[in-house]
C-alpha cells in the first residue's frame, strides 16, 4: 500500500519521538544494547499450522526478529537480510526503504517488551492462528456492534471469518490476489480501489506491516478507528494508543519464548 502515496513520515516523528524517549527514561543511551535481527523460517516463525495458505508459508513475506536483552521483537516484511548492531545504530537507521523501517518496527517491540509497554511480541504457534480467528467476530462486535470493514493486507482465516458477518472490502498489493474472490472474500486493489473502499467503512482493520512498507500514514488519523492486528504493530499500538487485535501471540521474553 506504499504505492498510494508517498509516505509523510508523521505517524513515524510520533514514534520516534516516543520511543527515543522510552529509552531516555530507562538509561538505554548508556549502554551498548546488541541488536542482531534476522529473519525467521516459516517453520520457526509459525509452526505447524492447519492451512496453508498464510502469506509466511507462501514465502512472499519473511518474519524479522530482532533480539534485545533477552526480548524479542518481530516484524513481517518482503525484505529481507540481516543485521547487527547497538540501539543507537538502530535510532540512526534512515527509515527509507521496508528494510530498515522493518529492523527499526522489530528492535521497538523488543524493546517495549523489555520495558513492560507490552507483553505479546512473538508471532502465534502452531493452532494459534486458528484459535485467533474464532475470536475476531466477537471483538468487532463488542467494540464497534455491526461495523463495514476495511482490511489491510489479505489474512485469509480473519478475512473468511469477518467476511462471513459483516460487509468486509479487503484491500491487498499482491497481483495474484487482487480482483479474486477467495473463499467468498473479495479482494480489491489496495491502490486503485483504497479510497474508495475507506469511504464505505467504519473502521480499518489493518495489518502491522503497513508499518513496514510505509503506508501508515495514509490510514492514520483519517477519522475512521484504526485497528492493528499481528505482532508487527505490537509496540506501535501501544506506543500511539492504537487498539491491535492479536489474541494468541506470545510473550517476547527469551525464556517465556523457549519454554513454548
Amino acid at each position: 500500500m506504499s504505492r498510494l502515496q508517498d509516505c509523510k513520515n508523521v505517524f513515524f516523528n510520533q514514534l520516534q519521538r516516543a520511543f527515543e524517549q522510552l529509552i531516555q527514561n530507562n538509561d538505554l543511551r548508556k549502554i551498548e544494547v546488541q541488536v542482531k535481527a534476522t529473519p525467521l523460517t516459516p517453520e520457526e516463525a509459525i509452526g505447524a499450522t492447519q492451512r496453508q495458505d498464510y502469506v509466511l508459508l507462501k514465502g512472499k513475506e519473511r518474519l524479522l526478529q530482532a533480539e534485545v536483552m533477552g526480548y524479542r521483537g518481530q516484524a513481517f516484511t518482503s525484505s529481507l537480510g540481516d543485521f547487527a548492531g547497538s540501539l543507537a545504530d538502530v535510532l540512526k537507521l534512515p527509515l527509507d526503504n521496508d528494510f530498515f523501517r522493518a529492523i527499526y518496527v522489530a528492535t521497538l517491540n523488543a524493546v517495549a517488551c523489555s520495558a513492560g509497554k507490552v507483553s505479546n511480541t512473538v508471532h502465534c504457534r502452531n493452532e494459534g492462528p486458528e484459535k485467533c480467528c474464532r475470536q475476531v467476530v466477537q471483538y468487532f462486535r463488542q467494540n464497534f456492534t455491526c461495523p463495514r470493514i476495511v482490511m489491510l493486507g489479505y489474512q485469509p482465516a480473519l478475512a473468511e471469518a469477518l467476511v462471513k458477518e459483516f460487509p468486509v472490502y479487503v484491500l491487498d498489493l499482491d497481483p495474484t490476489n487482487i480482483g479474486k474472490t477467495i473463499n467468498g472474500v473479495e479482494i480489491f486493489d489496495g491502490c486503485k480501489d483504497a479510497a474508495q473502499c475507506l469511504n464505505q467503512a467504519d473502521v480499518i482493520f489493518a495489518t502491522g506491516s503497513i508499518l513496514c512498507n510505509g503506508s501508515i500514514d495514509n490510514y492514520y488519523n483519517t477519522g475512521k478507528p484504526l485497528v492493528l492486528y499481528g505482532t508487527t504493530g505490537a509496540g506501535a499500538a501501544a506506543f500511539m494508543n492504537i487498539p491491535r487485535f492479536c489474541p494468541e501471540s506470545l510473550n517476547g521474553r527469551k525464556d517465556f519464548y523457549h519454554r513454548k
